[in-house]
């Protein structure tokens, strides 16, 4: 089945800002206003009037130039169409008006000039000017200021598309880079020394020994710390994570829309109004108020009826743009039923053009229901694309992180415990044998090495049975339930698995030297097809009000896409949300 396209709710605030904004006499506005206030004079008058089109047509080019006049007199004043400027609504009912009472006046004058215009339409100009401006430049500037809101979206997303495109494009790049920049760092260093401690193992090895404790006091420790901490590209990474994004793709066209939601029936009463009081007034000149409110009634209840029945019906676009039209034609017909019901009986003339009206505005008001569908739409897109980029700068952060830590981790570990190591055997003989000097060598070789290999080390499993080796006999460790999909995910993703143990690690070990736990119980939960979540309980002391950032918050902060840590029930709880 194709995918149901949701459609957000009309708000009336929003409609009555937009109506009242810098949109509201912008060109882009006035522009569509022009064909739709000549063609009104054109297609209304010549066959209830006298008159030939030509003379209509004059008539309506004074009419639309005088109501252009007073628009844009407004707008160089009053009502400047400045981006962000707030909405006047005051001020720009005023315009409208002024400007619908000039356009009724000289259409008036010049179609009695012409010899078309008979005296008793003076009053219905006057009448319908203002309304017919106030409802169309109103209609006009809230279907605008919806589709430019659109357009911004979309133009917002495509940005941050197109660098999150360029993020996961350049990063990995950038990223091995950095190692390698860690190990030339490295071997620049050791180099150096290696090579000393090489050819002093050939002549003078008993020397050697606190050599080698010096090299690992001043060189290697000092160094694994170096490495350890951040860089640029961490601050980087971590920069582009903390983006506020908005989005866009290509629009999509929504395949399947709610028949419902494409009905508006206070934007349609609304521009209704505009047309039919004025009309009222030439129909019913005896009870054209009477006239006025059951009609305006009868096409928003009919609207709202239609809006409320087929809410959660949904059908494809064509099958809704022709339900739209059908509900203007039956809403119109029903209009004209509950007129006659009050004894009123609207012209044949009028009813054809009432029936044409309501098709143009619900044609305007699907059309601007279906633009804030691709909007929603588009909106959904911007936040999978911000909870994409946030879980991909998420998993950098982690291979950042790693790169670092695990070059120093070597160094801390396995460099210096050779070299440490090496220094003790060395000492403890008075003249090394050949087979000494070459098992020091290979351990010294071996470790270095292991630089070059880039060997990610334990799986989350082994570091779980560790942890639980370890603390056996002093503290009690639940470890979790591990799910098939869970531990595939672990595996194919080292990073990720690294980045989690060492989560659990800092945990238990805290939970332990600052908690005083006893009890520890370790969770994790596929929270998301991207993120797996960690949470490890314990029974220790209660976590003071004030917590000061430590060396364990900073690792949450570099590997964990989110974290918090809270007292819960009597428990101690840290819960951590990785990237996988």
């Amino acid at each position: 089945m194709a995918e149901k396209f949701s459609t957000p709710k009309t708000s009336l605030r929003e409609a009555i800002n937009n109506a009242s904004g810098p949109v509201a006499l912008s060109n882009r506005v006035l522009w569509q206003f022009a064909p739709i206030s000549f063609l009104l004079v054109l297609v209304s008058n010549p066959s209830r009037l006298s008159g030939s089109y030509l003379e209509w047509a004059l008539v309506a080019i004074v009419g639309l130039l005088a109501t252009l006049a007073v628009l844009l007199a407004f707008r160089l004043t009053l009502l400047p169409s400045t981006p962000g400027r707030e909405p006047k609504r005051l001020v720009t009912s005023i315009a409208y008006l002024i400007a619908g009472l000039v356009r009724g006046t000289s259409v008036y004058l010049t179609g009695a000039a012409l010899g078309i215009m008979p005296p008793g339409e003076f009053t219905f100009r006057l009448i319908g000017g203002p309304l017919f401006v106030y409802g169309a430049i109103s209609m006009l500037a809230i279907f605008n200021a919806s589709r430019i809101r659109h357009e911004k979206t979309l133009a917002e997303l495509e940005v941050e598309k197109a660098e999150l495109d360029e993020l996961r494009g350049g990063i990995r790049e950038r990223i091995r880079l950095q190692r390698a920049d860690l190990l030339k760092r490295v071997q620049n260093v050791l180099t150096p020394v290696v090579d000393e401690v090489k050819t002093q193992l050939q002549s003078s090895p008993s020397e050697l020994s606190h050599r080698l404790r010096d090299v690992v006091e001043t060189v290697v420790r000092p160094l694994s710390h170096d490495i350890g901490k951040g860089s640029k590209l961490d601050e980087e990474v971590n920069t582009i994570s903390n983006r506020a994004a908005l989005a866009k793709t290509k629009s999509r066209f929504p395949t399947r829309l709610s028949l419902g939601a494409m009905i508006v029936p206070e934007l349609t009463g609304f521009a209704t109004a505009s047309i039919a009081i004025a009309a009222n007034a030439i129909n019913f000149p005896d009870a054209a108020l009477q006239g006025s409110v059951i009609s305006l009634l009868a096409v928003y209840l009919g609207y709202k009826i239609v809006q409320t029945l087929f809410q959660r019906v949904w059908a494809p676009f064509v099958v809704a743009l022709l339900f739209s039209i059908a509900t203007a034609v039956v809403v119109s017909l029903f209009t004209g039923l509950i007129l006659l019901q009050f004894g009123l009986v609207i012209a044949e003339t009028l009813l054809l053009q009432f029936i044409l009206s309501q098709v143009v505005l619900t044609l305007i008001t699907f059309y601007m229901q279906f633009v804030r569908t691709q909007r929603r739409d588009a909106e959904v897109e911007m936040t999978r694309v911000v909870s994409d980029l946030a879980i991909l700068n998420s998993q950098l952060r982690q291979e950042v992180w790693l790169n670092r830590r695990r070059i120093a981790s070597i160094l801390h570990g396995s460099v210096q415990a050779a070299l440490y190591a090496s220094a003790i055997k060395l000492a403890k003989v008075e003249s090394p044998t050949q087979e000494d000097i070459d098992s020091v060598q290979q351990d010294i070789a071996s470790a270095i090495s292991k630089l070059e290999s880039g060997e990610v080390g334990e799986t989350f499993e082994d570091v779980l049975q560790q942890i639980r080796d370890v603390w056996d006999g002093a503290v009690e460790v639940e470890l979790p339930e591990m799910t098939p999909e869970i531990l595939a995910q672990l595996e194919s993703n080292q990073v990720a698995s690294a980045c989690a143990a060492e989560v659990v690690r800092e945990a238990v070990s805290n939970a332990v030297k600052h908690g005083k736990a006893e009890h520890i119980v370790i969770a994790l939960e596929q929270t998301n097809p991207h993120l797996l979540g960690i949470t490890v309980t314990n029974d220790g002391q209660p976590l003071p009000a004030e917590i000061e950032a430590g060396y364990g918050s900073s690792i949450l902060d570099e590997v964990a896409f989110t974290w918090q840590l809270e007292n819960r029930g009597g428990y101690t709880v840290l819960g951590a949300a990785i990237a996988i």
